[in-house]
């Protein structure tokens, strides 16, 4: 019976270590596969700047952004669900709504949209990827949720977290502390993903570099050899989780909003 569960414990590390699938035709834009086992992330999957941030950006891109006006007022961000969601799809969209209230105690809400001009609008390409802009943008601006960004709790969290004002964790000043990038196993065209922003216009809220922030990369983020194209300095360092958002990301929320 041990060896047997020895045998089990290695298939299963063996599966999860596996380098990420290719030739999916769910990712016509991408040609890659996102499954639970899977090194890279949902929302790292689309075409859009960085994988999943809506353009135009800012005027200036930071991890947080500092600019007063692209927050929501007093933290509430109306929204409208696109009819192509089902009963049970917005269901999930509303508990990662109900996850960022609880988890601030409130100061972070989303209410159904009524006359607000400035909302969110919850759609569902399943052609798209998972895809969101970066704080208030003024008007109606999408989150895209297809069904596969949808069965990742923290991929859910991680595009509204993008709404509320955040950029990617290693899109930091800082960030060349903390992991190196391998240039060299990005694919081409996309070596604009890893970008990073000079310590006056990158804020972090009064946090530290986060590896386990929900904003993080994976280590394989477009890999074009399956090879890691983001290595944490600390050995022991796990990156690119899609679990939950970690403390260091709701510290950096409540200081932005004034929780």
């Amino acid at each position: 019976m041990k060896g047997a569960a020895t045998l089990c414990l290695l298939a299963f590390a063996s599966a999860t270590l596996a380098a990420p699938s290719h030739n999916d035709p769910r990712f016509p834009k991408t040609g890659k596969e996102w499954t639970p086992d899977s090194l890279i992330n949902p929302d790292e999957l689309g075409n859009y700047f960085q994988g999943d941030i809506e353009l135009p950006l800012p005027p200036q891109g930071r991890n947080g952004l500092i600019d007063e006006r692209y927050r929501w007022p007093n933290g509430q961000v109306a929204y409208v669900f696109d009819s192509a969601f089902s009963a049970a799809n917005r269901a999930i969209v509303q508990d990662g709504m109900a996850e960022y209230a609880s988890r601030t105690g409130g100061c972070i809400t989303f209410v159904e949209r009524t006359t607000e001009s400035n909302y969110v609008y919850f759609t569902q390409d399943n052609n798209d990827g998972c895809h969101s802009m970066v704080g208030m943008r003024g008007g109606s601006q999408n989150i895209n949720y297809p069904q596969w960004c949808l069965d990742r709790w923290g991929s859910v969290l991680h595009e509204m977290y993008h709404t509320l004002g955040f950029y990617h964790e290693q899109s930091r000043y800082d960030r060349d502390d903390y992991v190196t990038i391998m240039w060299d196993n990005i694919e081409e065209g996309h070596e604009h993903n890893f970008d990073k922003y000079s310590e006056s216009i990158i804020n972090g809220f009064g946090e530290d570099y986060d590896y386990g922030s929900v904003m993080h990369y994976s280590a394989y983020a477009f890999s074009a050899n399956n090879e890691k194209t983001i290595v944490t300095l600390d050995p022991n360092a796990v990156i690119g989780q899609r679990d939950d958002l970690s403390q260091v990301d709701l510290n950096k929320l409540m200081n932005m909003y004034n929780c």
